[in-house]
């Protein structure tokens, strides 16, 4: 069994180990993280493929779960977490587990990462289906909890995709994303730039897709949900670069629209009222409406 990880590239040594943690451990570390923007040019025809299958499944009405044990699922939950105030998505549409639950996120779960069967009974707990994406993460790519989901879903015939730092022997989804940005300074240490890998290439898949989804116009988001004062703020601030505004009358159209842009948008454009506009919000394709 301790062999098993013995020749896994993130638990390799880093130059043999050979630097000068006085003198030179900073600019080592920085140096290191150019292989993270080398590998991400090399992906990139797969993290747009991924992109890809993550808008249609999405636009089709399938729900996207992101599964990994540690750093991994930290990052996967992150990523669930963070769609619907920048996208406005609806709460469920996007899914993060990790294995040993929520308690995981800020104690580390010994043993969890080992147990396939938990990550089975997650994705039974929320009725997994053919509709859905399974996007497994682990930088080892021996994560139990990620491979079993893995091959749960393609014994059903559901769609997945693996993000791992780590080139599997043979192909273990139908998507297999390899991140290979060498050893870590601190060998085995994958929160290190693997973890950053990992979250840059998350940010791209989820955030094209949804761009590409019309969740938002010439780069600004129109799908906020304005519950802080600094969203409240890109909200005014957003509305007011569309419309070409000023923001006293972005913020009364956004008072009248409920803080909703794409309702204030045709509430403007088409001089209707609140409840005309908000149906014409589910019909309407936003940026054909601004031309």
């Amino acid at each position: 069994m301790k062999y098993k990880y013995k020749n896994l590239l993130t638990e390799k040594l880093y130059n043999d180990g050979d630097f000068n943690f006085k003198s030179d451990i900073v600019e080592t570390f920085i140096k290191n993280h150019n292989e993270i923007y080398e590998s991400l040019i090399k992906n990139s025809k797969k993290i747009n493929k991924a992109s890809n299958i993550l808008q249609d499944i999405y636009l089709n009405g399938g729900r996207i779960f992101f599964i990994g044990a540690g750093t991994s699922g930290r990052l996967g939950v992150i990523e669930a977490a963070e769609m619907p105030p920048t996208f406005g998505v609806r709460s469920g549409k996007f899914i993060g587990l990790i294995a040993g639950g929520k308690k995981a996120l800020t104690v580390a779960a010994e043993g969890a990462e080992d147990q396939g069967e938990l990550a089975i009974n997650e994705l039974e707990k929320y009725n997994f289906n053919k509709k859905d994406l399974l996007v497994g993460i682990s930088a080892s790519g021996t994560s139990e909890y990620v491979l079993s989901a893995l091959r749960k879903a393609k014994k059903m015939k559901i769609k997945n995709i693996l993000l791992t730092c780590n080139k599997p022997k043979v192909k273990i989804s139908d998507l297999d994303i390899v991140l290979r940005v060498g050893p870590e300074i601190l060998a085995g240490s994958t929160r290190l730039k693997s973890g950053t890998i990992t979250k840059i290439a998350l940010n791209i898949i989820t955030t094209s897709a949804m761009m590409m989804a019309n969740h938002s116009y010439k780069g600004l988001m129109i799908d906020i949900k304005p519950t802080t004062k600094k969203l409240r703020a890109r909200c005014i601030n957003n509305l007011s670069i569309i419309l070409k505004i000023d923001d006293s009358l972005a913020v009364k159209l956004l008072e009248k629209s409920k803080w909703n842009i794409r309702v204030a948008v045709i509430m403007y454009k088409l001089n209707v009222n609140y409840p005309k506009a908000k149906k014409l919000s589910r019909e309407l394709i936003f940026k054909d409406l601004l031309g």
